[in-house]
């Protein structure tokens, strides 16, 4: 058998991603694992894992006062995790006990 055109592995991947709707999940989970590069280690760790439904992105906090800061950096913390991603994948963020 002859070969004719070489693809890659990854470019088979990404096509089979595009193809199957597969790649906006995809994204939400990389966005969920680009908070604590945002927000830091420490501040991760005193949330719950984020997750990601239709652009919301929610997070459990442990008390009260760190709700409201997260709140007041609300934007910043938006902008960071898309700048991350390279595209609009965030659109709100809800914080929750």
């Amino acid at each position: 058998m002859e070969r004719r055109d070489a693809v890659t592995v990854g470019d088979v991947l990404r096509e089979c991603l595009e193809k199957s709707s597969m790649q906006g999940r995809l994204d939400e989970v990389r966005a969920c694992e680009a908070f604590p590069l945002v927000v830091g280690s420490h501040i991760a760790s005193m949330c719950s894992k984020p997750y990601i439904r239709n652009g919301v992105m929610t997070i459990g906090t442990s008390n009260a006062s760190l709700r409201s800061e997260l709140n007041m950096s609300r934007g910043r913390i938006v902008r960071g995790i898309n700048e991350v991603m390279g595209k609009d994948v965030v659109k709100e963020l809800l914080f929750r006990n």
